[in-house]
């Protein structure tokens, strides 16, 4: 799918269970055809534990709007409240 940003290459459902940071981690390794510990620290791009409290703060009411973007192994990163989307140019 192309979008405005780039191509889809990737779009995964996020598990309730499992972190964003694992999640994006997973994702990127399983589109790069790699174990996740090949992949460079997330947190070297990114603070993990803010996107974790960003996305998937209970406390917030409406989390359905929160869209975080960021560059990752040479993918355009979209994460949302239910999903991780790999975009590429």
């Amino acid at each position: 799918m192309k979008t405005l940003d780039g191509t889809v290459v990737n779009r995964t459902q996020r598990e309730p269970d499992t972190s964003v940071t694992v999640s994006i981690v997973r994702t990127v390794a399983e589109e790069k055809g790699v174990v996740p510990a090949e992949l460079p620290v997330l947190s070297d791009v990114v603070d993990p534990e803010a996107l974790d409290d960003l996305v998937t703060d209970v406390d917030r009411d409406d989390r359905t709007g929160v869209r975080v973007s960021f560059q990752y192994c040479g993918y355009t990163v979209i994460v949302t409240a239910d999903s991780v989307t790999l975009l590429s140019d």
